[in-house]
């Protein structure tokens, strides 16, 4: 028996199940999907952490050059220096 003769003897139906079923898994295609959507942001994490000094405090920076956001200020004696912008703001 030949391939045509086999695909003539099923229906349109039953050989659409049957490809849907056994030979396309449909899991398949989300899982390949999700796993190189990871892969890919793992690739392009590039993070860099760096250690918080010890001291630090996270104040109200003053200046527009930090748009007076909340910036981690390091200890420079009795003083806080903003990492920012480097002005120095009076010991809390």
């Amino acid at each position: 028996m030949t391939w045509a003769a086999v695909l003539a003897a099923f229906p349109a139906v039953g050989f659409a199940v049957l490809v849907d079923s056994v030979l396309r898994p449909a899991p398949a295609g989300p899982v390949r999907a999700t796993h190189r959507r990871a892969a890919a942001a793992r690739r392009l994490d590039t993070a860099v952490f760096e250690e918080v000094p010890p001291g630090a405090r996270w104040l109200v920076c003053d200046t527009t050059t930090c748009a007076h956001l909340t910036t981690r200020h390091v200890s420079d004696g009795d003083k806080y220096r903003c990492t920012g912008c480097d002005t120095h703001k009076e010991g809390l």
